[in-house]
């Protein structure tokens, strides 16, 4: 196992973020028209899901009380 000195270490470190700063002017950043729209469909998305989800949860619950219904006398 290697040792590292620590002035070896900040400068690996220092290197490491004046590539990350080059790297983040590369990016290019989506706008704000975009955002806003995908925003939307995701937030359509997961209010369809949950509403489907509930339609489900409820069909379950009336399924089970009437089976309840319907069993109660024969356990």
């Amino acid at each position: 196992m290697q040792m590292v000195k620590a002035g070896d270490a900040v400068g690996k470190i220092r290197t490491f973020l004046k590539e990350v700063s080059v790297e983040f002017k590369k990016v290019v950043w989506p706008d704000k028209k975009f955002i806003f729209s995908a925003t939307i469909i995701v937030l359509v998305i997961v209010f369809a899901s949950a509403f489907y989800v509930m339609l489900i949860d409820l069909g379950f619950e009336k399924l089970f009380k009437f089976m309840s219904l319907l069993f109660k006398g024969s356990v």
